[in-house]
């Protein structure tokens, strides 16, 4: 999720889904605030859902780690080093820039895939869209964030 997102919706869920779970433990002790014992439940149900959605707003967003974030931070340093190191193949070999960057990003555990749009539109190796991490969790994140981009 974008930065500027999750910390908006943040107090919100935290709040809905803590005043559901508190409905819904109270109601276990019997102190029903809701007409039917089942109502207490989905409340209880409800309000561990959105406290659930609230710690994966932040696992998922920049602020929880670096992910889809600290990758585009990472191509910009690779791209970076590659430009200071072969100043004059930019125009001679522009190539061999491409192909630097990609082995840059593979070294950092980043591998190039087509499967997102942005890529699709655009298969540069400055393009952050055509990476993905190898790491299994990593990947997962980082696709569910671009999806969202």
């Amino acid at each position: 999720m974008n930065e500027g997102i999750a910390p908006f919706f943040a107090p919100f869920t935290l709040l809905i889904g803590g005043a559901l779970l508190a409905v819904g433990l109270l109601s276990l002790f019997d102190l029903h605030f809701l007409k039917t014992p089942l109502r207490g439940k989905i409340a209880l149900a409800s309000g561990l859902a959105f406290i659930l959605a609230t710690q994966l707003m932040f696992a998922t967003s920049s602020m929880g780690g670096r992910y889809f974030e600290g990758q585009k931070n990472l191509l910009t340093d690779c791209e970076y080093k590659v430009e200071r190191d072969f100043p004059l193949e930019r125009r001679d070999n522009p190539k061999m820039i491409g192909e630097k960057i990609s082995a840059c990003m593979a070294d950092l555990g980043y591998e190039w895939s087509v499967e997102q749009d942005h890529c699709k539109e655009a298969p540069l190796a400055t393009n952050v869209f055509c990476y993905l991490p190898t790491g299994t969790m990593d990947r997962r994140i980082v696709a569910f964030q671009m999806g969202f981009e």
